[in-house]
């Protein structure tokens, strides 16, 4: 069963590769599955509690992790690089130093496409989702725009070696199947578990300087 949400990105945001370090951060196009099934556990748990995620065999659980999410974008993405100061534990003081970031414009709405199994999963996520107004760090805003119950086809296409498509390349992160809710709680030591894979972004680059790069969605 399928459906998706729209949301409109209301400032410049940045979205860290996972393998990226604190000196040099390139930033995703577009939210990973992992950071917006993480959004949907904090709204969830803001409101209800985290005690119906503990249950061994939680259904609720189930509805966020087994989603599978899907994108269409559209319009414009200007990536401005920037050196910024952060702040870096050295010998016990904390000094600035100069770390490589982007931050991402995007022209249009996104469109998050969910495939669920059951009308009961998509009754709960759509609990939640018009809630969400940022993903991955805060300041990172997205504005809920509105459902739709009968999506368009997705753009966003993973990579296949046999069946290339053009585009910008990305390796995105998403809940393993085999994770449980130790896994994805931050105060818990148990280690995450992600699965990664590569989708390719339909863009083509229009302009670029050593100050910025301008894609276009084709």
């Amino acid at each position: 069963m399928k459906f998706s949400v729209i949301y409109k990105p209301t400032n410049l945001f940045s979205l860290k590769e996972s393998n990226s370090t604190n000196s040099g951060a390139k930033s995703l196009l577009i939210p990973s599955p992992y950071s917006i099934k993480m959004a949907l556990f904090n709204q969830a748990i803001t409101i209800d509690g985290k005690d119906i995620f503990e249950a061994k065999k939680s259904k609720e659980f189930s509805f966020i992790k087994d989603a599978t999410i899907e994108y269409r974008v559209s319009g414009s993405f200007c990536v401005n690089n920037c050196f910024v100061t952060i702040q870096s534990l050295r010998e016990g003081t904390y000094r600035g130093k100069p770390s490589f970031r982007e931050y991402i414009y995007l022209s249009d709405n996104i469109e998050i496409i969910f495939d669920v199994k059951s009308k009961e999963a998509k009754q709960y996520l759509q609990k939640y989702l018009y809630r969400i107004n940022y993903f991955g760090k805060r300041g990172c805003f997205f504005q809920f725009v509105g459902y739709r119950d009968n999506p368009v086809e997705p753009n966003v296409k993973e990579f296949d070696a046999y069946d290339f498509s053009p585009g910008v390349l990305q390796e995105f992160d998403d809940i393993s199947s085999k994770a449980d809710f130790n896994n994805i709680d931050n105060f818990n030591a148990a280690n995450a578990k992600r699965d990664k894979k590569i989708l390719v972004i339909p863009v083509i680059n229009k302009n670029s300087s050593k100050s910025y790069t301008h894609f276009r969605c084709y």
